[in-house]
C-alpha cells in the first residue's frame, strides 16, 4: 500500500494506539479508548437540549431492563470511536438514493468489520443483533421525550414508536460518562 494511503486510512487514539481502518486488529482495541471517545461524542449529531454523550446512552442501555446481553447493549456503538456517528436518517437517505447505495454499503462494511475486531479485543459478539436493535429503538423514544426539542406534531419519525423506559434522562459531563463507561464495562465483565 502506497504510504500515502497508509496515512490517510489511519488514527492515532486517546491511549496512543494507532488504529488502521484498512487493516484493524485486536491489538489496536482498547476500553479506554472506546469510553473517552464515546463520552466526548455527541447523540443525535449534537441536536439536543444539552450534551448528551454517546457513552452515557450506551451505559444507561446496559443498565436498563431490555433485551440482549447487557455488554453487547454496552458496547453496542463502540464502531463510532473509530469511524463517528452517522444520523440515522442520513444513513437511511443512502439506502434509498441509487447513487449513493453503494457508499452506505462500504461504511455499514466498515462498521462491522471494525464491530468485530472490538469483538475480538473485548471477547464479545457484536455482530448485528434484532435485540440490541429493539432496545436501541426504546432508548431513542426514552431520549426523544427527555432530551429532544419540542417536535411539530406531524413530524414522521423514522422508527415505530415504543413505549420509553420510566426513568428521566438527565445528562452527565463528558468525565462523568467516561467514568460510568468504564465501571459498568468492569462490572459486566466481572460477572461474566
Amino acid at each position: 500500500m502506497p504510504e500515502m494511503t497508509k496515512k490517510i486510512a489511519d488514527i492515532v487514539t486517546y491511549t496512543g494506539k494507532v488504529f488502521e481502518f484498512l487493516n484493524p486488529k485486536p491489538e489496536m482495541v482498547c476500553i479506554e479508548d472506546i469510553a473517552h471517545a464515546l463520552a466526548n461524542m455527541c447523540r443525535y449529531t449534537g441536536h439536543v437540549k444539552q450534551f448528551y454523550s454517546v457513552a452515557q446512552h450506551s451505559v444507561l442501555m446496559a443498565n436498563a431492563d431490555l433485551p440482549g446481553d447487557p455488554l453487547v447493549r454496552l458496547l453496542h456503538d463502540s464502531a463510532e470511536v473509530y469511524i463517528g456517528d452517522m444520523a440515522s436518517p442520513w444513513k437511511g437517505l443512502l439506502v434509498v438514493v441509487d447513487i449513493c447505495n453503494e457508499y452506505y454499503e462500504t461504511v455499514k462494511c466498515f462498521e462491522q468489520r471494525i464491530g468485530a475486531v472490538i469483538g475480538t479485543a473485548l471477547g464479545v459478539d457484536l455482530s448485528p443483533n434484532p435485540e440490541i436493535k429493539l432496545g436501541d429503538t426504546r432508548m431513542f423514544w426514552t431520549e426523544v421525550r427527555d432530551l429532544m426539542p419540542k417536535m411539530p406534531d406531524d413530524y414522521k419519525w423514522g422508527v415505530s414508536r415504543m413505549q420509553p423506559l420510566d426513568a428521566k434522562i438527565i445528562p452527565w459531563n463528558p468525565i462523568v460518562a467516561e467514568g460510568m463507561f468504564l465501571a459498568t464495562y468492569n462490572k459486566l465483565k466481572e460477572n461474566l
